[in-house]
């Protein structure tokens, strides 16, 4: 979620700074699938803002890159989507810092409009400097046989996301010459002062353009993974059909926690994360919103081969040393938490 950011928490530095003092728990692994090919996949909104956005409400981010990494890390999955990824010098650390995991990764979309590594660059990027980039980039254990990044056309006017080239990422994925491509994305945002039915249009829209680029990249050539921050409300969106819109529009199959009844956990989730909650001092949303906005799926086309199933999509809880249920989260080091799968491909 990428809110309107406010000065409300300026004077809250003593709050946050207590924040993510916990220590890291023990590194964990992602869930094999048995048999065939798999690759794990763990998509993040980091909440990393620009450096000015930093600096101006007190958010910490050379505080809270380093717990980003080392969740990154204990996590130890084969692909990793990262959103908000708007600070240079968090995202110079976190590629210089994982790149003994992580040896392979894309630009950030929208970084540059031309050029920059990409094998192409479509859509709406603009290069004026009062546009930031999309903040949307993955790493990969494995090398990245080609990259394109799409910069959506569809944006809500007057909102934030209005001012940044937010769109998608494509790479293809070659894991033990099996031939995989790998889309993120973080869609339009909500905004207060604008209708909820304007934004949710604008992502429907948005993600008919990755429906139709990556189609036009990919076609029936291999699986297409996809996951991100898609800013479609799971639970306050059902009486509109968000969820079943968004699938539709994108022409695939999303999972999120909300489809486990096991899962207590949302992806953002201000009733566990204290980050969160002080996040929601800085921009305009309720201390105790929750909700899933966090998907993690695949794009059909005919003829493309597709996963064996949706697996569980998880949403992970990386808490500080000693946490246990009704504790506050103080080591989350985003107002999102990750969300994690294993895919089995054959």
């Amino acid at each position: 979620m990428t809110l309107r950011r406010t000065a409300a928490a300026l004077g809250s530095a003593v709050v946050a700074s207590a924040l993510l003092s916990g220590t890291a728990v023990a590194a964990a692994t992602p869930a094999s699938a048995a048999g065939g090919s798999t690759l794990s996949v763990l998509a993040w909104n980091v909440d990393l803002g620009t450096a000015a956005v930093d600096w101006s409400q007190n958010e910490q981010a050379s505080t809270r890159t380093p717990v980003v990494e080392s969740i990154i890390r204990q996590h130890n999955d084969d692909v990793v989507v990262l959103d908000e990824l708007f600070n240079h010098t968090s995202t110079d650390d976190i590629v210089a810092k994982l790149a003994d995991l992580y040896p392979y990764h894309t630009p950030v979309v929208g970084q540059t409009c031309s050029g920059g590594g990409w094998n192409g660059i479509s859509g709406n990027c603009s290069n004026s400097w009062f546009v930031i980039n999309g903040g949307t980039m993955i790493l990969s254990k494995y090398p990245i046989a080609a990259q394109y990044a799409h910069v959506y056309t569809a944006s809500t006017s007057g909102t934030w996301d209005y001012n940044a080239n937010k769109g998608a990422v494509l790479a293809k994925i070659n894991k033990g010459g099996v031939q995989t491509w790998v889309a993120g994305t973080h869609l339009q945002a909500d905004q207060d002062g604008t209708s909820t039915n304007t934004t949710q249009a604008t992502r429907l829209a948005q993600l008919g353009e990755v429906k139709s680029w990556v189609n036009g990249i990919v076609g029936s050539s291999a699986p297409v993974l996809f996951g991100g921050d898609l800013n479609v409300e799971y639970y306050h969106g059902q009486s509109r059909g968000d969820y079943a819109n968004a699938q539709a529009a994108v022409g695939g199959v999303l999972g999120t926690p909300a489809l486990d009844p096991a899962q207590t956990l949302t992806t953002m989730d201000c009733t566990v994360s204290a980050w969160c909650q002080y996040m929601a001092g800085v921009e305009t949303f309720p201390a105790d919103y929750r909700d899933d906005l966090d998907y993690l799926g695949y794009l059909n086309a005919p003829g493309r081969p597709a996963p064996v199933a949706l697996p569980k999509v998880t949403a992970d809880l990386d808490p500080q040393a000693g946490w246990t249920a009704g504790l506050l989260d103080t080591r989350s080091p985003s107002d999102h938490y990750p969300v994690e799968a294993t895919f089995q491909l054959g």
